[in-house]
């Protein structure tokens, strides 16, 4: 039976986007059959309902066949950082924090370049989903889209608004610069303690590097928040070696490990996956946690008094100067890794 080629599978990745995340393919290869599609799961079952349907609305449509998984967010991780260093890939995969696998397997020529398909909706994207979908090839020598960018999230604050009143603070008190959100939520762990509560924390900080998302993702704003929004220019050129960029890591990196030291975070912070503070933050383990969109409050969508009442959400301040603080961004994406040179496409039909 022919071969359904990678640029079929993933062609239509922004075909159907307003309706899913899957589309018709740009046929490549008009006898392909069948592809091997991998995503994460969502953080709600009516996401993974949403998902399959998309896959079955697909191959009813298109004739064709895909084998599809959902899986957990760090089991998809793994599970693709093993394929590219196998070579034995699947046609698509589809991801909401590719930023961690992607530049490196670009650089290495191991993702297939998606300009094609891109291309027709670039004028559709924001800037930061056209930079954050474009990387730099060693073996070509250019800089190209490497991912299909699906939808885009930000990074709020997410706080406990009842235990906030409880310590005796107030939601509408809390300060605008960033530093200082830290500081004036903190002051709500020794009421809250005083009160019956041993084992909270005030913050759900990601002082981790085995997330791998979360941890860099609150690094960067804390970078932001201290002037060294700068360490990487548009040209994509990195200024380590600016003074102000290092002095905005040096002040990140003492006011995280402070809040960590001085016991406002959890110890086992140190060791979280992406998904553990979520679960810490749902069951109150700590007040207040600065983590991606809305999965955090999504998991717990069935539980009403919590998610319309308890449940606040605060989007990021003013940097430390006062100034306006932009949300750092992330596109969810589709994209497709390239199998082995010398190989035939693997697990394909």
């Amino acid at each position: 039976m022919a071969k359904m080629s990678r640029r079929t599978a993933i062609g239509g990745a922004l075909g159907m986007a307003a309706a899913g995340a899957l589309a018709r393919p740009h046929i490549a290869n008009a006898q392909a059959k069948t592809a091997v599609y991998w995503a994460g799961q969502g953080f709600i079952p009516q996401e993974d309902a949403a998902m399959r349907k998309v896959c079955e609305d697909y191959m009813k449509e298109s004739g064709n066949k895909l084998e599809y998984s959902l899986m957990p967010f760090m089991a998809l991780n793994q599970k693709t950082i093993s394929a590219l260093t196998s070579g034995d890939v699947p046609d698509l995969v589809f991801m909401d924090a590719p930023e961690t696998i992607l530049p490196q397997n670009a650089w290495d020529d191991k993702i297939v370049d998606v300009s094609d398909v891109v291309a027709p909706y670039e004028s559709q994207l924001s800037e930061t989903a056209r930079l954050c979908s474009t990387f730099y090839n060693k073996t070509t020598k250019k800089r190209s889209y490497y991912i299909c960018p699906i939808k885009q999230g930000t990074t709020p604050f997410h706080i406990w608004g009842d235990l906030v009143e409880k310590a005796g603070l107030k939601m509408e008190e809390i300060p605008k610069n960033w530093d200082r959100v830290w500081t004036y939520l903190k002051q709500a762990q020794a009421p809250l303690r005083s009160k019956g509560m041993r084992k909270i924390y005030a913050c759900g900080l990601q002082v981790t590097t085995v997330g791998p998302n979360d941890g860099n993702n609150v690094f960067r704003h804390f970078l932001i928040a201290n002037g060294g929004e700068g360490i990487v220019t548009q040209d994509g050129k990195l200024h380590t070696d600016d003074p102000k960029v290092r002095e905005a890591a040096i002040k990140s990196v003492e006011f995280m490990t402070n809040l960590y030291k001085e016991g406002y975070v959890p110890p086992e912070a140190l060791s979280w996956n992406d998904a553990d503070d979520n679960n810490g933050y749902h069951e109150k383990l700590f007040m207040m946690d600065f983590d991606g969109t809305l999965s955090t409050e999504l998991a717990m969508i069935k539980n009403k008094e919590a998610f319309y009442q308890q449940m606040k959400v605060l989007a990021p301040t003013n940097k430390n100067d006062g100034t306006p603080m932009k949300a750092q961004s992330t596109p969810a994406a589709a994209t497709s890794p390239r199998a082995p040179r010398t190989s035939r496409l693997p697990r394909i039909s």
